[in-house]
């Protein structure tokens, strides 16, 4: 604990002044030496600015690996994957990761119109589709300042065709970001940070306990009372934890 304080403030003071891409390369090179203590530390000073970027939670989730940190390492990379839902080497390790914890649980069974949803849905990242709705915005205008300069009649109801699945494809994308961002937030999934917690009927230590649970797994907060949290398992079952046995998958320091 003393070499870790010690650590830190070396590292505070090192840091203080540089921009987070010299803090970045900075925990880069440490990465690089195996100093993987010192290089998590650069990261966590890029992301305190306020710099969040699937980069810099994937050498995270790779430096907490490298220490046998698994929650750790588990949550940066689903920070990471908020970010940039369809990068391979990102899924690759995070399974790499979840197949060092304890818990398997089957997720429930969708109906397949569900499930053609959610992959439509989540086919890409917010960012991804904000991509698409740039492209597809632009197409409309283009297509609409064809309609307005051809003198064809012909073309024109070509164009203005075009035009209009233009215009819907771009709304259609809206609906999707708006989508994706509401059943993220709805969702608030979390990661278990302690060895091991009993998951109870109620909140409080008295109430019984239906199962137990194990670092790195991936629970999904439903409500709080005081230091207690409803959590859903991926299975479907809700039960109780302290709200200290999980840290959420977000941005925002809680």
């Amino acid at each position: 604990m003393k070499n870790i304080l010690l650590l830190a403030l070396f590292s505070c003071l090192t840091c203080f002044g540089q921009d987070p891409e010299d803090l970045f390369r900075e925990g880069n090179i440490a990465y690089n030496k195996g100093a993987y203590d010192r290089a998590i530390v650069y990261y966590d000073s890029v992301s305190s600015l306020g710099v969040h970027s699937p980069e810099l939670y994937f050498n995270l989730g790779n430096a907490y690996y490298k220490k046998n940190a698994i929650a750790s390492s588990i949550l940066n990379y689903e920070k990471a994957l908020l970010l940039d839902a369809d990068n391979a080497q990102l899924i690759n390790n995070l399974v790499y990761a979840q197949n060092m914890t304890l818990d398997r649980f089957t997720s429930l069974p969708e109906s397949e119109l569900k499930k053609a949803t959610a992959d439509l849905v989540f086919l890409t990242s917010v960012r991804g589709w904000s991509m698409v709705l740039i492209a597809v915005f632009w197409l409309a205008a283009f297509l609409f300042f064809l309609f307005k300069r051809s003198n064809s009649s012909i073309r024109k109801r070509l164009f203005f065709t075009g035009f209009v699945i233009s215009l819907l494809l771009s709304i259609l994308t809206v609906v999707i970001i708006l989508q994706q961002k509401n059943t993220l937030r709805n969702t608030n999934p979390a990661i278990v940070f302690v060895q091991s917690e009993s998951f109870r009927a109620e909140p409080n230590m008295r109430s019984e306990v239906l199962l137990t649970i194990h670092e790195g797994a991936k629970v999904f907060i439903v409500e709080g009372v005081e230091d207690w949290i409803k959590i859903k398992l991926q299975n479907g079952s809700i039960g109780w934890i302290p709200r200290s046995s999980v840290q959420p998958i977000s941005f925002t320091e809680e």
